[in-house]
C-alpha cells in the first residue's frame, strides 16, 4: 500500500531529528549576520520550520511543487509563509532572502546546478545558501554482506522514481562551480548503531518498500525484512548511508 501523506510526514521528522544538531551549530555562526527572511526550499510537510521558527526570528518561507504537502505544512506552521512553485522559477525578486535552505531535496531536482543558481539568485549578497543534507546511497555501507543487494535495489528503485541516488559526493563540486564563497561541506558523523524501535523499523521499512515497488515482489521484500530483523536480534546487522551537508556564501559583487 502505498505511503500516505502522514506516514512521508513522519518519515520527515525523522531525518530532521538526524539534522538538528548541525542547524543548531550554523544558526550559531549567523548570529553575528542577522537573517530577516529564510527560505526552506522543498520544505515538504513542514517537517524543518517549526524548527527553523526556534532558531531564529527571521521570517520565514517555504516552498514546495507539491500542493498537498504544503497544506500538511500549514496545519503545522500556520504563520508561515508558504508557496507552491518548483525550483527552477522561484515568483521572487533577485535578493529576496538572507538564507535559502534546503533538505534532502537537491538530489529529487534533476538538474541540481539550475536549482542552485535560481536559490542563489534570491539571495542577498553575503547570505548563504545551504544544503543541510544530501544522502550518497553509492557509498553506502550494509553488513552483513547477505544486504548488500538491499543497496543495489534502492538504488535502482531512487534512479526509477527520478533522484540521484549519489548526489552527496557532487555537492563540493556544486557550490565550487554555483559561484559561491567560503564553501564549508562534510559528512555526518556516523553512529555505528541503529534504532531498532518498532516505529522506528516500520517507517524505515514502508519507505524503503516505496523504493523497491516494481522491483521485487511484496513475497521478496517481505523476505528481506524478516532476515533484516533476525539480524537486529542478533546484534550484527550494520547499515551506513553517509550524508553530505554543504553551505557557501553568495558575492555578487564578483
Amino acid at each position: 500500500m502505498p505511503l500516505s501523506l502522514q506516514d512521508w510526514h513522519a518519515r520527515y521528522q525523522v531525518q530532521a531529528q538526524w539534522t538538528r544538531a548541525l542547524r543548531t551549530y550554523f544558526f550559531e555562526l549567523l548570529k553575528t549576520h542577522p537573517q530577516e527572511r529564510i527560505l526552506d526550499m522543498g520544505c515538504g510537510t513542514g517537517a524543518l520550520l517549526p524548527d527553523l521558527q526556534a532558531l531564529s526570528p527571521a521570517e520565514i518561507y517555504g516552498a514546495d511543487i507539491n500542493l498537498k504537502n504544503l497544506s500538511l505544512a500549514k496545519k503545522g506552521s500556520p504563520d508561515t509563509h508558504l508557496i507552491g512553485t518548483d525550483v527552477f522559477h522561484l515568483p521572487f525578486p533577485n535578493d529576496s532572502f538572507d538564507l535559502v535552505l534546503c533538505h534532502y531535496f537537491l538530489l529529487w531536482t534533476g538538474i541540481p546546478s539550475a536549482a542552485l543558481k535560481e536559490m542563489r539568485r534570491v539571495t542577498t549578497d553575503s547570505g548563504y545558501v545551504v544544503a543541510f543534507a544530501e544522502p550518497d546511497y553509492g557509498g553506502r555501507i550494509d553488513y552483513p554482506p547477505e544486504f548488500i543487494k538491499i543497496r543495489d535495489y534502492q538504488i535502482s528503485g531512487l534512479i526509477n522514481a527520478g533522484a540521484d541516488p549519489r548526489m552527496g559526493r557532487t555537492l563540493k563540486a556544486l557550490f565550487s562551480s554555483g559561484g559561491f564563497s567560503d564553501i564549508v561541506c562534510g559528512v555526518y558523523e556516523g553512529l555505528w548503531q541503529k534504532d531498532t524501535s518498532p516505529a522506528n523499523m516500520d517507517s524505515e521499512w514502508r519507505v524503503l518498500e516505496e523504493d523497491l515497488s516494481g522491483i521485487l515482489s511484496r513475497k521478496e521484500i517481505a523476505v528481506l525484512k524478516k532476515h533484516e530483523m533476525k539480524a537486529l536480534e542478533k546484534g550484527t546487522r550494520l547499515l551506513y548511508v553517509p550524508t553530505f551537508y554543504c553551505w557557501g556564501k553568495v558575492s555578487k559583487s564578483d
